[in-house]
Parts: C-alpha cells; sequence; structure tokens
C-alpha cells in the first residue's frame, strides 16, 4: 500500500471519529484518536448547518400523529426513558471498558448499566451481590467458558466472578445490585 492511501485512510478515519465527536456520539477513545483541531471544525459546521434550518409548521396529518404520541407518552409515564443517542459513555478507568449509565431504581438498590469492551480488553475479577449480563453484542469469556450475543447469565449473590475478557469486544447489558463493582 501507498503512503498517499495509507495517509487517505488515517484522514477518513479521523474525519469520521471528529464527525461523531460534533455530533456527541462518540466514544472517548474515538473522540481521543482525532485531532481536536478537527472536531472544532466539525462542531462549527454542524452549528452552522443546524442555523440554516428554516422552521416549517407539520402538515396537520403529521401534527395530529406527533400530539397522539405525546399523548401515548403521557399515557405510559415510563419511570425512565433512555434513547439510543441520549447519555455518554464514560471511561471506568480500565484500558479499554466503557460504560453506560441507563438507569438506578433508588428503592432496589439496582442499577441497568451497558458496559462496552475493546477487543481484548478484561475487567479484573470482582465480588456480586448480584449481576443479570446479556450479550447484546460480541463475546465475553471466563477461563474457558465463553458467552456469546444473546447469551444471558445471572451471578447470584456472593459469589466472584473470575477476570472476564473479550477476545472481539463486546456490548453487554448488566442490571447489578448494590455495592456492585459499578456505581450508578
Amino acid at each position: 500500500m501507498s503512503d498517499h492511501s495509507t495517509d487517505r485512510q488515517l484522514l477518513e478515519a479521523w474525519e469520521e471519529s471528529a464527525a461523531m465527536a460534533a455530533l456527541r456520539l462518540a466514544t472517548p477513545a474515538d473522540t481521543a484518536s482525532a485531532p481536536p483541531a478537527l472536531i472544532a471544525e466539525f462542531t462549527e459546521t454542524a452549528s452552522l448547518l443546524a442555523d440554516t434550518v428554516v422552521p416549517v409548521p407539520p402538515a396537520p396529518s403529521l401534527r395530529a400523529r406527533l400530539m397522539t404520541q405525546v399523548a401515548d407518552f403521557e399515557n405510559l409515564k415510563p419511570v425512565a426513558d433512555v434513547r439510543r443517542f441520549d447519555g455518554e459513555w464514560s471511561d471506568t478507568g480500565l484500558p479499554g471498558v466503557d460504560v453506560r449509565f441507563l438507569y438506578k431504581d433508588r428503592s432496589t438498590g439496582l442499577s441497568t448499566v451497558l458496559l462496552r469492551m475493546a477487543p481484548g480488553a478484561s475487567y479484573p475479577s470482582h465480588h456480586h451481590h448480584n449481576e443479570q449480563c446479556l450479550v447484546i453484542e460480541g463475546d465475553i469469556r471466563f477461563g474457558e467458558v465463553v458467552y456469546r450475543k444473546g447469551d444471558f447469565v445471572v451471578a447470584g449473590k456472593e459469589t466472584t466472578h473470575p477476570t472476564i475478557h473479550t477476545a472481539e469486544g463486546n456490548i453487554l447489558l448488566l442490571v447489578v445490585g448494590h455495592n456492585e463493582f459499578v456505581q450508578a
């Protein structure tokens, strides 16, 4: 591969990371991988584009559908409503491991979080009061035991996880009890 194509690939990777960072959709690692000046430039561009949008009143049929959705949402009265682009991933302090807090039930002490591990990352051994884990993407490994996308595992009270690692990387949905290894 020529130096020119390698440079182009690097620039494209930076631009993609900067664009996601400007829209607040990038992981902390992706944000750190893009040049700050490029992120600032993309952020300014996104702001300028938003300023050019001319408000248009919705058609009556669209307005009626939107108002029905609002009424349905109000009738549902969810305790938590976290959309896919709400919130941000936070660095756990462990290399390649980020967490996104979704909800904490103060009455039970249960927290719901997403945990994301980069390929090859690991999470140290830890003690459980209770943990439910659904593998959304990738894999998790406890020694020779491997769980993959769609697998579900519950670690009961007073158990200790061995070191968790991933070969492919993953996203895990965790419901954890109070005093667990992650706190909301």
